[in-house]
């Protein structure tokens, strides 16, 4: 799994939360299977590691680029976590102006409800976040960089577990999102199972990264679904996905050994064909 945290850049280097996150970073980069980048600055743009990561988690709360990058990531398909870590907006703090106040809880509000989970790290910020009555789901750890009622290895245990679950869970919304989208043509069952692996696909490339192994699935379906490919034809022009499947047929035709017998349409070898292939990871 690739896990991308990202710290609000106004948190302070001394900051117990920015402390925590690149604490709790570099452990996790210990683990076989995981691999975390922790930055404050690097963007979701295609081209780096960072940029394509499983899952997303935001530390902080006070500056735009904090909401930005959480919003951003959720835009782009891909899970978030995210942790107040201290910067949930006080009522009580005279010195900000009720302008700014309402627009910052309004930013909060929606960032708490777009994560796919919210952690805290204290009984005061649990209930803070409970009172914005808006989070999907919400844990609290205790901190051990300030207490030692958890270490750190415990910690890490506890985050990879929640990190599974909100990918996972993340991923049943999506898969029936798209169950949805094609439930008019779920009495074709082998269309059916075809045409959701083709907006899957779409899915990962708007996340920014095609496994291999994900479209040779797709490959094999081809070649061993038995379909009638005048209704597949139809469906497929009818849903917009006609020129899709034509530009991962000429992928497979290249990376998996595709023929045209099993192309329900010609491939197509374009310069949009040319970029997927720019997004398929070995």
């Amino acid at each position: 799994m690739r896990i991308r945290f990202f710290i609000a850049p106004s948190l302070p280097k001394d900051h117990v939360g920015r402390l925590l996150a690149e604490a709790l970073a570099a452990a996790l980069s210990e683990k076989d299977g995981l691999q975390v980048v922790c930055s404050s600055k690097s963007p979701l743009s295609n081209g780096h590691p960072e940029s394509t990561p499983h899952l997303v988690h935001v530390f902080g709360a006070w500056d735009n680029a904090a909401a930005t990058f959480l919003f951003k990531a959720r835009n782009r398909g891909i899970p978030t976590v995210y942790s107040p870590v201290g910067g949930l907006i006080s009522w009580n703090k005279e010195q900000e102006g009720i302008q700014r106040r309402i627009a910052l809880y309004a930013r909060q509000l929606r960032m708490i409800g777009q994560a796919e989970a919210v952690v805290t790290f204290s009984q005061i910020e649990k209930q803070s976040v409970e009172k914005m009555k808006n989070a999907i789901r919400l844990e609290t750890f205790a901190n051990p960089i300030i207490t030692n009622t958890v270490t750190m290895d415990g910690l890490v245990g506890q985050m990879i577990k929640l990190y599974e679950q909100a990918e996972k869970s993340f991923d049943e919304k999506v898969r029936q999102q798209i169950n949805n989208k094609i439930f008019a043509w779920k009495d074709s069952v082998s269309i059916h199972a075809i045409l959701f692996k083709l907006f899957y696909l779409q899915h990962q490339l708007h996340q920014g990264v095609i496994p291999h192994d994900s479209i040779a699935e797709l490959g094999q379906m081809m070649m061993t679904t038995d379909y009638n490919e005048d209704e597949m034809n139809d469906i497929l022009q009818q849903l917009k996905m006609d020129k899709w499947i034509a530009r991962l047929e000429q992928i497979l035709s290249e990376t998996d050994g595709l023929t045209e017998g099993f192309m329900p349409s010609p491939p197509l070898n374009d310069s949009t064909t040319k970029r997927i292939k720019n997004f398929i990871e070995p």
